[in-house]
């Protein structure tokens, strides 16, 4: 088998376990040995390779200036706890009101695209990671939606030439103007929960650590990013 193939088979193996949820044990014998593949798959995540595949693939600015930032919540299986020698914390486990979860905070452009990822405890507020998911993303406007209404944020992100588009909360004094055209945008980025969660390895967390569930989370928006790039295209 030539190198090409081989590693074409492992992708697809990846893929397979990505959008089905399966255990390892289950990889079907046509796509791999599932302990070659297992532990290959590992070394991919612990030297940071899906994230770099993410990353080259990707856009390399936002579609219209616009970023879409937002968060969706992955329950979590009974597998994905007691990762040895390490914290809950550390591997993006948390509780909430559902139970034990991860959270995957993601940063969109216009166009659906997904810019970046970054895992958190299930129970961690959205603002809290609202600055890194942007950091070093040039952009004119941002659509967020209420659980990023925060003073400092919306300064910091005018530093950056950034405005950042909220509706106000109930009773909010003095609310800062926004673009209800722009913030009906967000709907893209809701989208994009959508396909990644299509994929059962990412909606229901079996991983026990963080690399390996974000391994598959770095999959899947690669895939995304690829399909709207083609259909884009053919436009």
């Amino acid at each position: 088998m030539s190198l090409c193939t081989a590693l074409r088979r492992f992708v697809e193996a990846a893929l397979w376990i990505c959008r089905t949820g399966a255990p390892w044990r289950d990889l079907p014998e046509g796509l791999g040995c599932w302990s070659s593949v297992y532990h290959r798959w590992r070394r991919w995540c612990l030297r940071g390779w899906w994230e770099l595949v993410f990353e080259a693939l990707g856009p390399a600015l936002p579609a219209d200036g616009l970023l879409l930032l937002d968060s969706t919540t992955c329950k979590a299986h009974r597998a994905a706890s007691g990762a040895a020698g390490s914290t809950a914390a550390a591997e993006a486990l948390g509780r909430s009101r559902g139970g034990l979860c991860s959270k995957l905070h993601a940063c969109a452009d216009g166009a659906g695209r997904v810019l970046r990822l970054i895992a958190s405890p299930g129970h961690h507020s959205d603002l809290r990671y609202a600055m890194a998911l942007a950091s070093g993303i040039p952009a004119r406007d941002a659509a967020l939606d209420r659980g990023y209404v925060s003073a400092p944020l919306r300064a910091a992100f005018a530093a950056e030439g950034c405005t950042v588009h909220t509706p106000p909360k109930r009773g909010m004094v003095d609310p800062p103007a926004w673009d209800p055209v722009l913030y009906a945008r967000r709907h893209y980025v809701e989208n994009l929960f959508s396909r990644l969660k299509d994929c059962a390895r990412i909606a229901l967390r079996r991983d026990k650590t963080r690399r390996s569930w974000m391994g598959f989370a770095h999959l899947a928006a690669t895939m995304i990013n690829l399909r709207i790039a083609e259909f884009s295209h053919r436009a």
